[in-house]
């Protein structure tokens, strides 16, 4: 990197592709990591302040060998440039080919100049987005106990399975992962207990 591009990245400012960090911190590190690459990648610069002061870092193999051991200690692993511009470390991520990340701390996805822990949803919803989920796991939504359930096949079910129904079918259906939290059925359960002439997986 050059000084006009590095001017013009610090005259831009923290966004979406850029993050400052005015000291080195290893658990901050891997959050912003885990995020870039679960996004289009970006670049963290450690020496640098939140107002874009340049103040500089030591810059050792040390340190630059701990940031690598946090990238490869990712999940996956991810992998990360390092260069230098004077006094200014720059973490080069690179937009990951296996997605999602995560770090010790979880899921994080950059969202403009932040990088923002994932819930439950957006966690599942992010493995949907990148085709991560299998497709019996997968929910259907067109299925329900009105529209294509097979009470029939599901009673032999059970009784073959020798279980009782002192509990409601729903609770059932989500004990055996054919349902999920919020009593949506997976593809799974349309493969078992579809009536004949549905099938729309």
């Amino acid at each position: 990197m050059n000084k006009k591009q590095f001017e013009f990245l610090l005259n831009r400012g923290e966004g979406l592709k850029s993050e400052f960090k005015e000291n080195f911190d290893s658990k901050n590190l891997a959050k912003e990591i885990v995020a870039f690459a679960n996004g289009d990648g970006g670049r963290i610069f450690i020496g640098i302040s939140d107002k874009g002061e340049v103040k500089g870092t030591q810059i050792t193999n040390k340190l630059k060998s701990e940031i690598q051991d946090i990238a490869r200690n990712c999940d996956p692993v991810i992998n990360i440039n390092i260069e230098a511009f004077e006094n200014v470390l720059i973490v080069n991520v690179p937009e990951g080919l296996n997605k999602p990340y995560r770090c010790s701390l979880g899921f994080y996805l950059r969202q403009g100049s932040n990088s923002q822990k994932l819930l439950t949803d957006e966690i599942r919803q992010f493995f949907n987005k990148e085709g991560k989920i299998l497709f019996d796991e997968t929910i259907n939504k067109e299925f329900s106990f009105k529209n294509g359930f097979n009470q029939a096949k599901f009673d032999g079910f059970l009784q073959k399975a020798k279980i009782t129904k002192a509990i409601p079918d729903k609770d059932i259906l989500k004990n055996i992962g054919l349902m999920d939290e919020h009593g949506k059925f997976k593809n799974a359960a349309v493969l078992f207990f579809y009536r004949r002439r549905y099938l729309k997986l």
